[in-house]
């Protein structure tokens, strides 16, 4: 006579557990969803011999949103996972461990990591079968309180590479832009919601990240001059020598000219004076780029100016300079600036 109550109540129980789970299993039909808005990485214009790596950043913005009242109750958490391929620009669609941007032909060196170290443990990644497979950007968020929605920021960490694919490139006078694409298959957010947080992205909802990274590639030279520094002489009875060093470096098959102006004391190119810094009187010399040469200048009143092409690496020149022989002025220290200027 005391059973019946008793299992009454145990079937009492039968029901919810099973409207428990079946809510639980049907979680991902109701409109909870996840949604991400890219920003494309854009490098800053980079010189083709740039001495150094360059850097870019950029921001993804995930919001996810409870829409029904029971998701905040039986789905709280939300696992998302970034997924990150090669992209169009890239010669293998295998090779993550170096992205590349691409011109056409050409391409150069770059990755996007997830911090600001730089590291290859750190190198955005995740899609099977690519060489940063275990890469991927994993996060969770859980929502109390009620409906609405959870933001989250990922921030992006670009550097191209200054190697010998950008040093190489043949830029011309029009620059290059060099581009990667990212989308459905190459980037894509995968996501879960569950009761615990602990189903991560085994059965996800998939979201392509549309984006894109872009460098624009620009021609450049630069030049790096030594000092002329003369030895001590007693008399200007005969020509004192000396000579420096004189770096040139250009993008690859870019043509370049290199004049020498007047000085601080010079009447002009082919009349270039040293003051002493004491008094105003002057001596005379001359700056050529040969043994005893023509006065290098800007190509006017008899001065010749360097010419050359690029290779992409620092090419070296001697600088060549000379005091004629002239009245001995008052000993001290004679000195000018001259100003290199290399065009392309």
């Amino acid at each position: 006579m005391m059973a019946a109550p008793w299992r009454r109540c145990a079937a009492g129980l039968v029901a919810p557990l099973l409207l428990l789970l079946l809510l639980l299993c049907c979680g991902q039909a109701r409109a909870d969803s996840c949604a991400i808005t890219p920003a494309n990485v854009t490098f800053p214009s980079v010189s083709s011999i740039s001495p150094g790596p360059v850097y870019a950043s950029s921001s993804f913005k995930i919001t996810c949103t409870w829409t029904d009242i029971l998701g905040t109750l039986l789905t709280p958490n939300v696992t998302i996972c970034l997924n990150l391929g090669a992209g169009s620009g890239n010669a293998t669609t295998t090779n993550t461990t170096m992205r590349q941007l691409s011109s056409g032909a050409l391409r150069v060196n770059y990755n996007l990591y997830t911090d600001a170290t730089y590291t290859a443990a750190k190198i955005w990644g995740g899609v099977g079968g690519t060489t940063t497979s275990g890469n991927g950007i994993v996060l969770t968020m859980n929502k109390s309180g009620g409906l609405g929605s959870l933001d989250r920021i990922v921030d992006i960490y670009g550097k191209l590479e200054a190697d010998t694919a950008l040093s190489g490139l043949s830029v011309g006078p029009d620059n290059l832009n060099f581009v990667s694409n990212f989308g459905a298959g190459s980037a894509v957010m995968n996501y879960q919601f569950s009761l615990l947080g602990l189903l991560g992205c085994l059965a996800p909802q998939t979201v392509a990240i549309p984006f894109t990274v872009s460098a624009p590639v620009i021609n450049d030279c630069n030049i790096n001059i030594g000092n002329l520094a003369f030895p001590q002489s007693r008399l200007l009875t005969s020509a004192v020598r000396t000579t420096s060093s004189l770096s040139v470096t250009c993008s690859k098959n870019t043509a370049y000219r290199i004049t020498l102006g007047a000085g601080a004391y010079g009447a002009s190119t082919s009349a270039r004076r040293m003051r002493n810094t004491g008094t105003a009187e002057t001596v005379d010399y001359v700056v050529s780029s040969g043994l005893d040469g023509a006065s290098w200048g800007d190509g006017s009143g008899g001065t010749v100016a360097v010419t050359g092409t690029g290779t992409g690496v620092a090419q070296a020149l001697t600088v060549y300079g000379m005091v004629p022989a002239q009245t001995t002025p008052s000993p001290g220290d004679y000195k000018d600036t001259v100003t290199a200027t290399v065009s392309f």
